[in-house]
């Protein structure tokens, strides 16, 4: 494997400074577990995403035409966070997130990018690492479909492109013309399958669709697999995750390098399902040790807590009182410090996870526009993925997805040539016990289910419900009327009272209009008398302390 999975001493010390300040920008880092060392590595370690060649990245201007198109400042109007400074890892200085892997000449993107968080407190900047970005992915993959193709079309645009590739002569530019003119062509096809037909904003994806699609029309080659992308979903938190019996909105995925996996396949990854991939068939661009070195990374991350110096004091009392409510009313669906394990009697390693609510969607009666959208998708196979699922010549794109991610996975690993308990250990050992005494990986209890997870540091993880349709707790707890129709996402700015964002209307803001497909800002009714203000404000108190 390309890194050794031992991570030095040093990068996984504790800093025991609960705040410290950049030199570049002045942002309070929480303390949550890791050090400087160790967020480098979170944010610019590549995990197999092959956006574009990193060389014809570094020099790409922006669609304007005015400045390069990775430039952090010029990132930031996609949600991007600028970077803490340049290190051995961002010497580019890259926003978080945009990753640099030399082995190839690929730039890409991590889970960073989606995955962490700066939070505006008093005017000061906050980082959460780990929490929900702001980061507009659709927004910035279309212009940056954009900026190539104008590359292409534009000759001044192109000159300046290929003297700063050192292509000036003749030659040397028509064949770099020829290259650009194939990416062009790869580049636009993958941005027509990702197009969104729901915008989705900051802070928001239709990840699922898109990796689907990815996998379904781009990888097999078989366009008539091709599906409207329509139903995005927030970006959920990071912390806890390694702990989780099971993740995702529609909770399927257990094992931690088949969800990893499929991340990277989702963002621009690749894998061979190509019908005539012969022996090559399910080898990917993932880069399995460091995917799970991601994930031990995971294991130490801590959930941000409340800082009563910054966002003000916790009102204990009032907190108590929130708990009571809290445990009466929401516990039965999520699981809150100290959490409810899973059984070691039901693994096979007698391991045991943090339990996760699964709720029926048409029972929690939120939105059902993403949930309805993966189990009534079919997937028309080829020669090499029909032998997945018994000659299938058409699947359910859950079996699809599942199947096709796992292939890439253990194709990854025997390749890598890993021992059995290398292999059970990269899947977390979620593995439960057949009639016959084997492992066999853990099945999905059912398919129509959504997750209620843990609310550990939920402050920092609005808007809510899966599809981010309500922009505070307080709205949450509130009957529909009480939630507003139309807010505006991508602001930073930590609403204390509410708990939330500030989403009032702003330049540079998304409108967010819950009247659209998708959208819709209704169900998750707990308790069905509903909660007057003061238990509102009570159980927001008590959510502060997790």
């Amino acid at each position: 494997m390309r890194l050794s999975l031992a991570i030095t001493a040093s990068i996984f010390a504790i800093s025991l400074t609960a705040h410290a300040e950049t030199d570049s920008g002045g942002v309070v880092f929480t303390e949550q577990g890791w050090n400087a060392a160790l967020r480098d590595q979170f944010y610019y370690t590549p995990q197999g995403s092959h956006l574009m060649p990193a060389d014809w990245f570094a020099v790409l201007e922006q669609p304007p035409g005015m400045g390069r198109f990775g430039d952090p400042e010029f990132l930031k109007k996609y949600g991007f966070i600028e970077p803490d400074g340049v290190s051995d890892l961002n010497t580019e200085g890259y926003p978080i997130g945009v990753a640099t892997d030399a082995a190839t000449n690929h730039v890409g993107l991590t889970c960073a990018a989606c995955h962490t968080a700066n939070v505006e407190v008093g005017g000061e900047l906050v980082r959460i690492d780990g929490a929900p970005g702001h980061l507009d992915f659709d927004a910035f993959f279309r212009d940056l479909a954009l900026a190539v193709r104008l590359t292409l079309l534009d000759e001044k645009r192109f000159e300046r492109f290929a003297a700063a590739l050192g292509q000036t002569t003749p030659d040397g530019a028509a064949q770099l013309k020829a290259e650009l003119a194939a990416f062009d062509t790869k580049i636009t096809a993958e941005a027509v399958l990702r197009r969104p037909t729901l915008a989705s904003g900051y802070g928001r994806v239709d990840a699922l669709t898109q990796i689907v699609n990815s996998l379904a029309v781009r990888d097999q080659e078989k366009p008539v697999n091709l599906y409207p992308v329509a139903a995005p979903t927030s970006y959920p938190a990071l912390w806890l995750t390694p702990e989780l019996e099971f993740v995702q909105w529609n909770p399927i995925a257990s094992s931690p390098i088949a969800r990893n996996g499929g991340q990277v396949l989702g963002v621009f990854g690749n894998t061979n399902l190509s019908r005539d991939a012969g022996e090559q068939a399910f080898s990917s661009t993932m880069l399995l040790s460091e995917l799970h070195e991601m994930e031990e990374w995971l294991t130490m991350l801590e959930p941000p807590k409340w800082d009563e110096g910054r966002m003000g004091a916790i009102d204990e009392e009032l907190a108590e009182q929130g708990e009571a409510l809290f445990s009466a009313n929401c516990s039965g669906c999520h699981n809150m410090a100290p959490y409810e394990r899973t059984d070691p009697a039901d693994n096979h390693f007698g391991k045991t996870f943090v339990k996760i609510g699964r709720i029926p969607f048409w029972k929690v009666g939120t939105d059902d526009v993403y949930s309805r959208s993966l189990l009534v998708r079919q997937i028309v196979t080829n020669e090499t993925t029909a032998a997945l699922f018994e000659g299938a010549t058409a699947v359910p794109a859950i079996a699809f997805f599942g199947g096709a991610v796992s292939a890439s996975v253990q194709r990854a690993m025997d390749d890598a040539q890993l021992s059995l308990e290398q292999k059970v250990a990269l899947n977390g050992f979620r593995f439960q016990t057949d009639e016959s005494g084997n492992p066999v990986p853990y099945e999905v209890p059912r398919f129509d289910g959504l997750k209620a997870g843990p609310l550990a540091g939920v402050w920092a993880t609005g808007p809510y419900l899966h599809n981010g349709s309500v922009p505070t707790v307080y709205e949450l707890l509130s009957p529909q009327e009480g939630r507003r129709k139309v807010f505006w996402t991508g602001g930073r700015e930590l609403d204390t009272v509410a708990l939330g964002y500030n989403s009032d209307a702003a330049p540079g803001r998304f409108r967010f209009d819950t009247a659209l497909p998708g959208n819709g800002n209704q169900g998750h009714y707990y308790p069905p008398a509903g909660f007057n203000h003061i238990e509102r404000m009570a159980v927001i108190e008590y959510l502060k302390t997790q």
